[in-house]
């Protein structure tokens, strides 16, 4: 373990001492298990497991600890990170929170570019949440509205210098929301270092530069009848190679009962579909999901085999993404991803299926085919069992 963790580790315990009661500490958390089997031009097989492992402390009024280890076995190989480690002070208008946190400025899109990292929420059931290893202050206005204000830096684990010395690579965030009758709108502004992948002059990756990410937009979600609308509308800028670029996109829920009778005893159908476009082509939501800001982690594991075709077309300018799930029952929801980018015509079909076995065990099998306008294909299936206890 790092020295730098060790240290935050301790101090954390410390405070949780000093601030709650002396009763017992409990431990939660889930095991994942997941294989996979790929075809591109050949069979491969993958493999990973990870757990995690949370210590829920004496609760106070005023002060909330969160310790959150995670366990990821990669490649025959096992690593070990604290995933969430901070202390929240809770006051009357809102509160603040120091150390490794999450950090979600939703609005009920399945691809969030405007929050503090690239938040995915709910697609195919999956989730990642942006976080930081720095500051947070949250400020209620009344009335459902709220003001963020975000301080990362460096994460614990890092080799770089001191922080004092580098200053350079914090990063800042604001988000102001205002909610209204039949409406949610917000508006969000993040500054944040990132590193960008050059490539030479044959098109192979080289080096990586340094860079700053300032992004501004504002968001929305407003029910239209039975039917649930949202967008947003960015612009993203680049300091150093001076790029900018905008970002346009426009969502739609909706639920519907088939079978049963007169709307009882059917099964209620999902559907979500949104599309973003970045106007001068400049930026891809790929970016965006290489942002290094410490804290942000998957919230579920996802094997090297059943993330290719999904990180790949994220590389485009534009995408299409459309999600329809069913419940079969109470315990099963079966459902299918569908995802389209224009720029170099790709696109991912991923049925998925889950089912509460019962006794906290959980099954996921999730299939995929890919395609692009180079005729190349590949298909792929994995399965994973979680245990959460």
């Amino acid at each position: 373990m790092k020295l730098k963790i060790k240290i935050a580790l301790y101090l954390l315990i410390l405070c949780v001492l000093l601030t709650t009661k002396a009763e017992a500490i409990e431990i939660g958390g889930k095991i994942e298990m997941d294989s996979g089997l790929l075809y591109d031009n050949d069979l491969k097989a993958d493999f990973s497991g990870r757990g995690e492992f949370e210590l829920y402390f004496p609760q106070s009024a005023t002060v909330e600890p969160r310790l959150v280890w995670q366990l990821d076995l990669v490649g025959g190989a096992l690593e070990t990170d604290l995933r969430y480690m901070y202390l929240r002070r809770r006051r009357e208008n809102g509160h603040f929170t120091m150390g490794r946190q999450p950090v979600s400025w939703s609005y009920g899109a399945m691809i969030n570019l405007l929050d503090y990292g690239l938040g995915i929420e709910d697609l195919g059931e999956e989730t990642i949440t942006p976080g930081i290893d720095g500051l947070r202050w949250h400020r209620s206005l009344g009335g459902g509205r709220n003001l963020q204000l975000i301080t990362s830096f460096p994460g614990l684990g890092s080799e770089s210098e001191d922080l004092a010395s580098k200053l350079d690579e914090l990063g800042y965030g604001l988000r102001l929301r205002l909610p209204g009758s039949g409406y949610d709108l917000s508006f969000n502004l993040s500054y944040q270092p990132i590193k960008i992948n050059k490539v030479d002059e044959n098109g192979n990756d080289s080096d990586f530069e340094d860079d700053n990410l300032v992004r501004a937009g504002m968001t929305y979600n407003r029910d239209i009848g039975d039917l649930g609308s949202y967008g947003s509308v960015g612009y993203f800028h680049q300091q150093n190679t001076q790029e900018d670029d905008f970002m346009l996109q426009l969502g739609i829920d909706y639920s519907w009962i088939v079978g049963g009778y007169n709307g009882y005893g059917g099964r209620q159908v999902l559907l979500q579909a949104e599309y973003f476009r970045f106007l001068q082509q400049n930026f891809n939501a790929g970016q965006l999901a290489a942002l290094q800001i410490g804290g942000g982690e998957a919230e579920r594991n996802t094997t090297e085999v059943d993330a290719t075709e999904e990180f790949n077309i994220f590389g485009g300018g534009d995408l299409l993404t459309v999600n329809l799930v069913t419940s079969l029952d109470y315990f099963t929801d079966l459902g299918v991803v569908m995802m389209m980018e224009t720029e170099e015509q790709q696109a991912v079909l991923v049925p998925y299926y889950i089912s509460d076995l019962g006794g906290g065990l959980e099954l996921r099998v999730d299939s995929r085919v890919y395609g692009n306008r180079e005729g190349d294909f590949n298909s792929g299936i994995a399965a994973g069992l979680t245990y959460y206890f």
